[in-house]
């Protein structure tokens, strides 16, 4: 409702950039590029004890309706019209705005939508209800929403009481009119009609100074453009990466411009410069010196496209480096002085990954001229600011340190993330897991990340006690914000660059066991806004998403950009198994002088004390020495057994954590008979009280694993 509050009237602007008219015949409703006649403009009107809807009301008076008549028949979308109900109170000519970002839906009382249609007749320009069920047909009921005419209540200037203005505005001989343009049937009268608006509207702007609210296409705050300068006001160095998942790349030659997966080469970092006299446009320079440059020369002859070059131009007022950003949404859209953007190419060579500067006219091709904006360095000044930043408790000066480094850090610590007009940075979430030794993922539809049993898949799957939903964390050598993840089968958490899906966005997240541990299975844990939820990023600006809705999505996990779904991405973070503390090293000998000491009785006098009073095992749990068996069962008595530290309490925790350690699979944890050495499972509880315990690890590949070889 916020898009509406404050409207006296508005044009409503499709997927397609086209507007919602009300036809000349008084029953139609279409589609047009046209939005400058009176017929694309709705008067607001909100409805009486209901303030979740409101009624729109065409400039012949009458009112958008969802008509219960099939638009073409078998099809599921039904007529939207122009109507006059016999009261006012049809549930048919109300609509609820649902917020998406910064579009809205307007739902009807029976829960579908308005759809602005696309694709051949009699589908083009055609606007009906319905639910859109194909992934690619989701925009089409998301209408910008451009202000007209502003309610007079909103004018800050003007006098709290209506009343008395609306005497003042009778006695200068204005009068407001009920709808965007008077009814009338002759076209005379709409003529007289639409003039005299043209004399009011200015008179009433100049006079009481409202906001400005003219048509001008060519200015981004009038024509319903999001400023998107958010994105780069605090940025001294950025990444732009696709709706591919590709970064904007100023190659080697010095000119040519593409896209490239590679985001952690200097090359794909553009300074970010602000233009004189000009505080919605900026210009973007590579590593090279040289200038992002929207060329008049066209791509591919006969084509719309034209090419994006690297120049050096011989005046810095050329335009054509200049780039308008417009926001959409988490994405911007950089603009040139002609109106075009900034596009990433898909499909086939010579187009695959080709850039180039163009106007979108299909709907497949809307989100290819989007950006994801990622900040790689930031202006020192802004450092002493806490203004739209959400900073940790750490000091600014150590983030600054953060960002000083290698021009090829593969991930920066610091991202925009838009929610509503705020610019927040990403905080880095390594706290979740600094002291955890094993983790388990709940994703936001409450189930768990589980490596599938043939040790490739990664799903999701709601049996959280099940030992595949536990991950065991390891921290990355050298670098203090990534971690991997391992399964119980020792394979790690993988971001693939294998499609998911052929020709949708969303790549394959697998387990996989490299030769060479490499950034893709390394992942940077990012808090959200609340601080409570992770998401992890890839090396590359990715995120770690579980997908919902219909098979073959439903329970996969893939890594993407989310466009929609932002909260498919978020994972909270159950710590299974804390991380102990590293003991103090001991020879073996004085191990085992220590802890055959501390079974002593320690007498209770006061007059008496000992060392063994507080003996460390106390806070490290029970030591546990293991021996491994060979192929025939035997076990040698080897004195200088490895041993570990164990807090665990269960057969099953130990019998993992002796996999960890032996690196074997599938094992069987014994005990041996003192007297007759023979082996025997243990298949209760652990011992109570924390003894140490001496056990033997039988692998599946020895003779003593069959069961009838125990006693």
């Amino acid at each position: 409702m916020e898009f509406f509050n404050n409207a006296k009237s508005v044009r409503l602007k499709s997927h397609l950039d086209k507007y919602l008219v009300a036809d000349e015949d008084e029953q139609t409703v279409r589609q047009s590029r046209n939005g400058a006649p009176t017929k694309a403009r709705w008067a607001v009107e909100l409805v009486d004890g209901n303030p979740h809807v409101i009624r729109l009301k065409g400039c012949h008076g009458r009112y958008l309706t969802a008509s219960d008549e099939a638009f073409l028949l078998g099809m599921t979308g039904k007529k939207v019209l122009q109507t006059i109900p016999d009261i006012k109170k049809d549930a048919s000519i109300e609509w609820e705005p649902i917020k998406e970002g910064y579009r809205v839906k307007l739902r009807t009382k029976g829960g579908k939508f308005l759809r602005a249609n696309g694709a051949t007749p009699p589908w083009r320009n055609s606007v009906t209800h319905d639910l859109p069920h194909r992934t690619a047909t989701q925009d089409w009921v998301l209408w910008d929403v451009d202000v007209v005419d502003v309610s007079v209540l909103d004018d800050e200037y003007l006098p709290s009481n209506a009343s008395s203005f609306n005497s003042s505005m009778q006695d200068q001989d204005h009068s407001f009119p009920s709808s965007p343009c008077t009814p009338s049937v002759s076209s005379e009268g709409r003529a007289m009609s639409a003039a005299s608006e043209r004399v009011w509207e200015p008179s009433i702007v100049s006079q009481k100074r409202w906001p400005s609210i003219g048509t001008d296409q060519r200015s981004s705050r009038n024509s319903g453009r999001q400023d998107g300068m958010e994105f780069f006001n605090k940025a001294k160095a950025v990444r732009l990466q696709s709706h591919l998942g590709k970064y904007l790349l100023a190659d080697d030659d010095e000119k040519t411009v593409r896209q490239s997966r590679n985001g952690a080469s200097h090359r794909a970092r553009w300074t970010v410069e602000f233009v004189e006299g000009k505080s919605n446009r900026i210009r973007l320079k590579s590593c090279h010196g040289l200038y992002l440059t929207a060329a008049d020369e066209p791509f591919l002859l006969g084509m719309t496209g034209k090419k994006v070059f690297q120049t050096h131009p011989e005046t810095k007022t050329d335009i054509a480096i200049e780039w308008e950003p417009v926001k959409e949404g988490l994405n911007v859209k950089l603009m040139t002085s002609e109106g075009k953007f900034l596009r990433a190419n898909g499909g086939s060579p010579p187009w695959r990954n080709s850039v180039t500067h163009d106007v979108p006219h299909r709907t497949a091709t809307q989100s290819w001229v989007l950006w994801g904006v990622e900040i790689v360095d930031i202006t020192v000044s802004d450092l002493d600011s806490n203004s739209g930043w959400s900073s940790p408790t750490s000091s600014f000066s150590s983030l600054a340190e953060d960002y000083s480094g290698s021009p090829d850090t593969g991930s920066p610590m610091v991202q925009y993330c838009n929610s509503g007009n705020d610019s927040i940075k990403e905080v880095s979430g390594m706290e979740f897991f600094k002291n955890a030794r094993t983790v388990r993922l709940r994703s936001i539809h409450d189930k768990f990340l589980m490596a599938d049993s043939d040790e490739e898949k990664v799903v999701q799957d709601r049996h959280g006690t099940h030992k595949s939903v536990r991950w065991t964390i390891e921290f990355v050598e050298g670098v203090d914000t990534v971690i991997r993840l391992r399964s119980c089968y020792g394979k790690y958490l993988t971001a693939s660059d294998e499609e998911h899906r052929l020709g949708v966005t969303g790549r394959k997240v697998i387990q996989s066991l490299p030769r060479k541990l490499d950034s893709s299975v390394e992942w940077e844990p990012v808090t959200d806004a609340n601080g409570v939820l992770v998401k992890l990023k890839t090396r590359y600006g990715n995120y770690l998403r579980a997908n919902g809705g219909l098979p073959p999505w439903r329970n996969s996990i893939t890594h993407d950009v989310p466009q929609r779904h932002h909260d498919w991405i978020l994972w909270s973070v159950d710590i299974m198994q804390t991380r102990p503390r590293s003991p103090p090293k001991v020879s073996t000998s004085e191990s085992e002088d220590d802890l055959s000491s501390s079974f002593h009785l320690i007498s209770s006098s006061p007059g008496l004390s000992s060392r063994h009073e507080d003996p460390p095992m106390k806070s490290e749990g029970r030591l546990i020495y293991y021996y491994v068996a060979d192929d025939d069962g035997d076990v040698s008595d080897d004195k200088n057994a490895p041993s570990f530290h164990f807090k665990g309490y269960g057969l099953e925790e130990l019998t993992q954590k002796l996999e960890e350690e032996t690196g074997l699979k599938d094992i069987i944890v014994c005990s041996r008979n003192l007297i007759n050495g023979k082996l025997y499972p243990l298949r209760l509880a652990l011992p109570p009280n924390k003894p140490t315990m001496h056990v033997v690890v039988v692998p599946p590949t020895s003779r003593g694993s069959n069961t009838s070889s125990f006693s």
